[in-house]
């Protein structure tokens, strides 16, 4: 592994242009859809059971590759790629690709939820409000982190528009399979929220952390 390190990115920087993150979606006018434009953004500490993943699979080589640049970084530039405090602009040598290395992206999404008693419970019949982090990019990382039994820190993003959900539902890491090759099936990837669920897609791209995706987000 051969990793250089372009520069660094301070979080004031990071939040700017993740507010300048766009929907794949448009206005009717053509124009672009800012989705955090008002959110609030800032880092945190986190654990992975903190969070939700809205994917059924993670791809075992994105793991590893996650855990060499972990050590990589750590040992040659001093960078603890769970924690950081900002963002990194970073080249693989061995590849001759660049991208943006954010922290892994935490998005509050709003859910309203049915009730369900506990054994032994009254039966309640009611419908509860509640905001449920979710990780929006970098699930590769975070998995990582959970198995080294490690926190993490999180961009942590909040108060966007209800109207322009995440595309996806959350659901918990026990239905998280790891295997070799992308799914070929769509109910095998994630549990979509609706039929053009990719109109409501967040496009990093914009800020580089997009693609490559074969590099492990």
């Amino acid at each position: 592994m051969n990793i250089e390190l372009i520069r660094k990115i301070p979080f004031e920087e990071l939040e700017r242009m993740v507010r300048k993150v766009p929907l794949k979606q448009k206005n009717p006018d053509g124009s672009s859809i800012f989705v955090y434009e008002n959110a609030h953004i800032s880092l945190k500490k986190l654990i992975s059971d903190q969070v939700n993943p809205p994917t059924f699979y993670l791809l075992q080589k994105n793991l590893d590759f996650q855990h060499q640049l972990h050590d990589y970084m750590k040992d040659k530039h001093n960078i603890d790629t769970l924690n950081l405090e900002g963002a990194l602009e970073i080249r693989n040598n061995d590849t001759n690709q660049e991208w943006t290395l954010t922290p892994p992206i935490i998005e509050v999404v709003p859910k309203t939820v049915k009730y369900v008693p506990r054994e032994g419970e009254l039966i309640y019949d009611a419908e509860v409000k509640v905001q449920i982090p979710l990780i929006n990019d970098g699930a590769h990382r975070v998995a990582l982190a959970r198995n080294l039994g490690e926190s993490f820190t999180g961009l942590y993003i909040s108060g966007a528009p209800e109207k322009f959900p995440y595309y996806a539902h959350p659901n918990s890491w026990d239905r998280v399979k790891i295997v070799e090759e992308v799914p070929k099936t769509k109910e095998e990837k994630k549990l979509y929220t609706r039929e053009n669920c990719y109109a409501l897609y967040r496009d990093f791209g914009v800020i580089g952390c997009g693609e490559p995706r074969n590099l492990g987000k």
